[in-house]
Order: C-alpha cells, then structure tokens, then sequence
C-alpha cells in the first residue's frame, strides 16, 4: 500500500508540475532570469550560475531540477542571455532551452535603470509509463505507455533596478502552447499555463562589514492562489552569508553560503510543515556561481554584488 501510495502521490506532483510550467527554486535571488527576462545585462558582471535542486528526498522518483544560465551585457542599452534547464519528476521528464534579451533604458543621474526584456523557449516534454508505474485495470487515461512532444513559447518582462534596490515583473508561457492536441482515448489534450511573477529587494548597509537583504517573490498560475517567498538574508564582507525564507505554501528554508577563491556556493535546505514530512527528507537546493568580468557590463550598474 506504501508503494501505491508513493506512486499516486508523485503521479499526481507530477501533473501538478507540469500544469504549471515553470521551474521552482528557492534561490531565487540567485537566478533571476529564470524568472524574468527583463534581468540581462543588468549586473556590473556576467553571472554564470548552476543550480541543482533536488525535492522530497528519500522519495523514488522525486523531482530533480537542474539549471544552467548564464548572462550579459552586449552594448551600453542592450542584454542578451540564455538558460538549459532540466526537470525529472517520476516518469515525467522535460528539457527546456531558452534565449533572453533585454533592453535597458537610464532613469536619472543616480543610475537607476528600466528594462523590457523577451524569451523565446523551446521545450522537450516525456512521459514513460512502464508496468511498473502503470495503475492495475483499465484507465482511459494511461492507455499508453509513452509520450512526447516538442513545444515553443515566450516569456517577456520589466525590471526596474538600481545600485541597492530591484523590482521586477514577468509572464511566462505567453502563448500557452499545447501539446498532446489529439482528443479521445489516451493522454487528455493540456497545455503550458501561463505564469506570473513579481519580485522586489532591497540591500540595507548596517555598517561598512554588514548588510541586510529582504526580498519578496511572488508567483502565480492562472486558476490557482498566489504564492510568496518572503527572504531575508545578512552578508559579513560578502564572504559569508546566511538566510531564511517563509512561504505561504506551508514551507520553509534555511539558507548558507560563502565565497570560496572566485565561486560563490550557496546551500538551501527546505522543510514542509504538512502530511508529507514524514515521507520524505526535505529539500535540498546547491548553486555554484561566478561573476564573469565584462567592460560592457560594467557600465552597467547592478543593484549590489556579494
């Protein structure tokens, strides 16, 4: 009956995932561009991020999610960047590439900039239902054993930043492209759902070797609730940090991190305060990332650095 359970419980993650089509992470802050396009080209320097995430450990065939981006400044207005992302949840697997640009626009003398940003994605999504994931008896609904398709979509964005501050807006899966058009027996017809984000932060200086992050993120699919993150972080000379953050999802996470030589590490652990706790190990989020030095971008002026 475990075992039935297990699998019920990670089929249905995995619709749920899917139906919402966008890759989650608790370092959010670390990799902005997953969120919002509008981001590249807004940093002094060039970020190069990798990020593993790996959800409900201790159970088989728990989502992974595994991330790389990478971004910059082409010219004094103009950003360009680009993303390969990985999701694996039970027999539900899908491989996203993606391409941003954004322009950005000064403000004011202090150097506070506007961007508008765009995301064209590409989208490699399976299913593999073997007859050992495969419910008993005859269900319309798993009368395959596989399925695949490729999907395209956009995503645009603003973002409005500054030397301490940021604020940004995005929507994802623009055009809710569908896959699995066919009507009748078999895999129901569904498609990408269009998502929203927003996110805002602010760095306080508490003194020369201090400083104090707040950041909010806040995520919404349509015919759902909103979800926020509400996450403070406290940098020492921007070679240590740490950092916890609060969801209304009934989560939480502690968050570690230090400069190691030119790397930039970061350690987020999740705990779900719910039925599910007792099934599983919590959540475990890595990031390695480098600020790749860039003259273009240095004309840029980011919100902060480390």
């Amino acid at each position: 009956m475990k075992k039935l359970f297990i699998i019920a419980f990670l089929l249905g993650c995995a619709s749920f995932l899917f139906a919402q089509q966008t890759h989650v992470f608790s370092q959010y802050f670390n990799n902005e561009i997953a969120y919002n396009p509008a981001v590249v080209g807004s940093k002094s320097y060039n970020p190069f991020v990798l990020i593993t995430r790996q959800q409900w450990l201790g159970f088989e065939g728990s989502p992974l999610t595994a991330n790389i981006s990478y971004h910059g400044a082409l010219n004094n207005r103009s950003g360009i960047g680009g993303s390969v992302c990985h999701d694996r949840t039970g027999p539900a697997t899908n491989s996203t590439l993606e391409f941003d640009y954004a322009y950005h626009i000064p403000l004011n003398k202090e150097k506070v900039n506007l961007s508008f940003g765009m995301g064209a994605k590409a989208i490699y999504y399976t299913l593999n239902l073997d007859e050992e994931t495969l419910p008993p008896g005859e269900d319309p609904a798993f009368s395959a054993s596989a399925f695949s398709q490729f999907l395209a979509d956009a995503s645009s964005g603003l973002y409005l930043y500054g030397r301490n501050f940021y604020l940004g807006y995005s929507v994802t899966n623009m055009i809710q492209s569908k896959f699995n058009k066919e009507e009748g027996p078999g895999f129901s017809t569904n498609h990408l759902q269009r998502n929203y984000f927003g996110t805002l932060g602010y760095r306080y200086e508490f003194n020369r070797d201090i400083h104090i992050e707040p950041s909010i993120l806040l995520r919404k699919a349509e015919n759902t609730n909103s979800e926020y993150d509400f996450t403070a972080r406290i940098f020492f000379q921007d070679f240590f940090w740490f950092g916890t953050t609060a969801r209304t999802n009934g989560s939480a996470s502690a968050l570690i991190g230090f400069k190691a030589g030119k790397m930039y590490i970061d350690y987020t652990y999740d705990h779900y305060f719910r039925e599910i706790t007792s099934y599983q190990f919590g959540t475990h989020e890595i990031s390695i990332s480098f600020k790749v030095p860039s003259i273009l971008s240095q004309r840029h002026i980011s919100f902060w650095g480390y």
